[in-house]
């Protein structure tokens, strides 16, 4: 049964006792007859939020018929009192295992791995991002141990139609990272099933050509263009140029370091496959890394050790390069429709395989741990496969047939 009561002009819903396994409304009985199960629940809409209550406030029992029917009954007087309150029909174990509770729990215990270097702060934004936008407005008031695969396809199926595939599915990612903590700490026995999300809105990626590389970076101003090309020359993450210091330099053996990043606004003593490893320094960008370190010897200061300095500084504001910054002047003037991230990394990677590196070289140079990753990364080029067909050489010219009355 649902009731209905208007409040200062406002349609306000009074609540429904609902089967608590196959949902159907209940009006009366020890049993569903639908189903024949016994425990139930009270559904309500309050407050533009919908609520499900299941268990008894102050002994924590599941509800059946009759404790439902008389817990319904004072909801409705608080409800026409003006003094109800939800958060007052829940235990306090209940109340404690609320989603919204426990992901705030959940949340503190990856800030703290973030204080530890163990998480990276952009990793840790996202979740945040994630939870205070859509995992709590739409499960957060659901008891953790209650919620199932179908509250969860119901999670899936009313986030922001806008959103793309790749980010649902990250939201629903994060999710379930969080579900599989909960059974960890004992608080669930099992992870849910969790719905799928079918589809693919993946951006294709693509690469360029060495000239194609010089003709951009000629377009690119002179004061920052040493940035760009130095990772060009060396398939550096944009987050691990901008990190790069001095003291990661070494002019006498031609290498570099990559042993920090950036991850959003904050320095990383780690790169994002949580290893340190050399490069080796393309002749250019061993004279482009010369150039910035004689930079910072003209410029030193009596006493002062300019080896945990950034090895790229913006003239604009004489401190390290931000990504955005870079990124943004890439896409101002290179006159090309490819991502900074694809004309560094993803060009690089396919110019070296191109070039007749092996795979395991390529996969070295780019710091991966799996193979199938620098095969993401390499992008035939058109020049580069057209080169290939023709390479087989032609088929000779077939002598014209002559077709029968018949046109066979």
């Amino acid at each position: 049964m649902v009731a209905y009561n208007v409040h200062q002009g406002k349609l306000c819903m009074k609540g429904t006792i609902r089967c608590g396994n196959c949902h159907e409304s209940r009006a009366e009985g020890n049993v569903c007859p639908s189903c024949g199960a016994s425990y139930c629940y009270i559904s309500l809409y309050w407050n533009k939020k919908q609520y499900r209550f299941w268990r008894h406030p102050q002994l924590g029992d599941s509800l059946i018929f009759s404790t439902a029917e008389r817990q319904l009954t004072v909801m409705r007087s608080q409800i026409d009192a003006h003094t109800f309150n939800p958060a007052d029909f829940l235990p306090r174990a209940a109340k404690e295992r609320l989603l919204e509770n426990k992901l705030l729990d959940w949340l503190s215990q990856k800030e703290a791995e973030m204080n530890r270097n163990e998480l990276s702060f952009g990793t840790q934004r996202i979740y945040r991002v994630y939870a205070e936008r859509f995992i709590t407005p739409l499960l957060g008031k659901l008891d953790v141990r209650e919620i199932r695969f179908e509250q969860l396809e119901w999670f899936k199926d009313n986030l922001p139609a806008r959103l793309s595939l790749k980010y649902r599915r990250n939201i629903l990612n994060a999710l379930h990272a969080f579900f599989t903590w909960l059974k960890r700490k004992g608080i669930i026995l099992e992870t849910p099933a969790f719905p799928e999300i079918k589809g693919d809105d993946a951006q294709v990626r693509t690469a360029i050509s060495l000239e194609e590389q010089l003709e951009a970076l000629k377009r690119i101003p002179e004061e920052h263009r040493d940035a760009i090309e130095f990772a060009c020359e060396t398939g550096l993450r944009v987050a691990e140029l901008c990190a790069l210091k001095l003291k990661d330099i070494s002019m006498k053996d031609g290498t570099a370091l990559i042993q920090r990043t950036f991850s959003g606004s904050r320095l990383r003593e780690t790169t994002k496959g949580k290893n340190k490893s050399f490069i080796p320094l393309s002749d250019r960008a061993y004279e482009i890394a010369k150039k910035h370190f004689e930079r910072h010897l003209k410029n030193q200061v009596l006493d002062f050790s300019i080896h945990e300095n950034f090895l790229f500084l913006n003239p604009v504001t004489g401190k390290g390069y931000r990504m955005d910054f870079l990124r943004k002047i890439w896409k101002q003037y290179s006159g090309l429709n490819v991502t900074l991230y694809e004309a560094t990394r993803h060009s690089f990677c396919t110019q070296i395989v191109e070039s007749g590196a092996d795979v395991l070289s390529a996969r070295n140079l780019m710091r991966h741990a799996d193979l199938r990753s620098t095969q993401n990364y390499f992008h035939a080029t058109p020049k580069r496969l057209q080169e290939l067909v023709n390479r087989r050489g032609k088929i000779s010219s077939l002598p014209e047939r002559n077709l029968n009355e018949n046109g066979r």
